[in-house]
């Protein structure tokens, strides 16, 4: 129950006005209030108030101050009171002076804080490292984007707009940007299509890139006036962008010339011609197989490519059901595949029938593997829905390729100067040389230090070592308590006055 409804009942039970605290107790102890609170008191007296100051649809009224009645009792209501009730009135002690100063404390700041060094290092690293795992889009798009909104602009105009708009970083530098423009000119070019870019110097001022809107000189030339203007080599009609700067310091490439590097492009060129030629072909030998041959062909190529329990579901005219399994990561995937026959085209329904037959077995994917071609309709229909795979035309041929079945693989292998593992090398050789020298160093000093000692300590007399010590203390032992062996044995003669005085037999 709220305070206003408990005050109602309260009021009802009583029979005449009350206080709000006695309305308060009163529904405290007949446990009316679904939450009191810290101060019921004055949450009841507030409540009533509120009450009694509408101006329609008022139960209760004020007939003195604090003190509530029913409306339907009729009672004279106080208007003096009712403005007065509900007012807090005023703490006598907030107008008393404070009884000591208020304390000053001083105003927080970080750069009083005591590791604000630290951490404003550790948060500029912290930015630099965000800052160097950015990424930005592709320079040539950024370019493109900025001319299209303005005129031809400066190199560092344009450098300025693109790291305002934080698509370039702060390291990127112009000549960067001149040979990726370039590269993208020349990728054109040679998918026969006219350069976006164009790199011009007026009579005054420095040169400016801009758009090439169709102008009437041909590709090849707008591309040769960018090179002229930007310093990059042109030869044989194309650019030579062999020599492209590396920003991170790695060693350049090793320089081909124009015909080198012509015949590896046509070595690489070659190859995937080749193999479109060869996939020609073996689609043209598949086509002229039987069913139970092509049948057969398929199953080594499943086994090649890991399929497990490879079977024959159902058999047709037109072809044959198979289901098998293979794994893909953590999931053992069930697949159902359609082998069409002969040189028919993969049409809609073949698709839907895949489909339908793959649901009613429970498989988890379909394959339709036909020598002949595909229809437009039945790659829309393979790729609405449930997952299908086409393996068809020159695509069969291409799973037999990867699977190395029916085919004889020869690797022709090209290669290529790996700058990195020379430059790495170099490296290596450069510290093995600094190490040695260290090692020279420190044998020169410890020679130095050897023929520099003073005479004085070089002729002083050595302290006996500890087995120098031990030898003396054995011989001392052996020698007796009467003195040193062989003192007094009277052997030989004695030398000096006193024997020559006991030889002429003084007394």
């Amino acid at each position: 129950m709220t305070f206003y409804e408990a005050a109602l009942r309260v009021l009802e039970q009583s029979g005449k006005p009350l206080s709000h605290i006695e309305i308060t107790t009163k529904s405290i102890e007949g446990g009316l209030l679904s939450h009191v609170g810290k101060l019921p008191e004055q949450v009841m007296l507030a409540r009533l108030a509120a009450m009694a100051k509408r101006p329609r649809d008022r139960k209760v009224m004020v007939t003195a101050k604090d003190t509530f009645a029913l409306t339907d009792w009729m009672l004279e209501e106080d208007a003096a009171a009712l403005a007065a009730t509900g007012i807090r009135e005023p703490n006598p002690e907030e107008d008393l002076p404070p009884l000591r100063p208020i304390e000053r404390h001083p105003e927080p700041r970080t750069e009083n804080a005591r590791g604000v060094g630290r951490q404003s290092d550790r948060r500029s690293r912290r930015d630099e490292e965000r800052e160097r795992r950015r990424k930005y889009p592709p320079i040539a798009e950024v370019v493109f984007e900025l001319l299209s909104e303005s005129s031809p602009l400066t190199g560092a105009e344009l450098l300025e707009r693109a790291r305002a708009k934080e698509q370039a970083s702060n390291e990127l530098q112009l000549s960067q940007v001149l040979w990726a423009l370039v590269e993208d000119n020349q990728r054109r070019i040679d998918s026969g299509r006219r350069p976006q870019f164009h790199y011009t110097k007026p009579a005054e001022g420095e040169p400016v890139l801009g758009l090439d809107a169709g102008s009437e000189l041909p590709p090849a030339e707008v591309q040769q006036n960018f090179c002229t203007v930007a310093q990059i080599p042109f030869e044989n009609g194309r650019a030579v962008l062999r020599q492209r700067p590396s920003h991170d310091g790695a060693a350049a490439a090793t320089p081909l010339s124009a015909e080198d590097l012509q015949l590896v492009t046509q070595a690489k060129t070659s190859v995937k011609d080749a193999r479109r030629v060869l996939a020609r072909a073996f689609r043209k030998k598949l086509l002229e197989l039987e069913l139970g041959v092509l049948e057969k062909a398929v199953v080594r190529l499943l086994h090649a490519l890991r399929f497990r329990e490879v079977k024959v579901a159902k058999r047709s005219r037109d072809g044959l059901l198979m289901m098998a399994r293979r794994r893909e990561g953590s999931l053992e995937l069930r697949y159902a595949l359609r082998l069409l026959r002969g040189a028919q085209s993969v049409e809609r329904r073949h698709v839907q029938e895949l489909k339908r037959d793959a649901s009613h077995h429970g498989a988890n994917l379909g394959i339709v593997v036909a020598p002949g071609d595909v229809r437009g309709d039945a790659k829309s229909e393979a790729l609405s829905g449930a997952l299908t795979f086409l393996w068809c035309g020159e695509g069969l041929a291409d799973q037999f390729f990867d699977a190395e079945v029916g085919v004889i693989a020869q690797k022709l292998t090209l290669c290529e100067v790996d700058e990195a593992f020379f430059a790495e090398a170099a490296r290596s050789a450069e510290e093995a040389k600094l190490r040695r020298e260290e090692r020279r160093n420190e044998r020169e000093q410890e020679e130095r230090g050897g023929e520099g000692m003073p005479a004085a300590e070089s002729s002083a007399p050595r302290p006996p070592s500890h087995a120098e010590a031990e030898a003396s203390a054995v011989a001392a032992d052996e020698a007796g308590p009467d003195g040193d062996a062989g003192a007094d044995d009277g052997e030989g003669d004695d030398d000096g006055p006193e024997g020559a005085a006991d030889a002429a037999g003084t007394p």
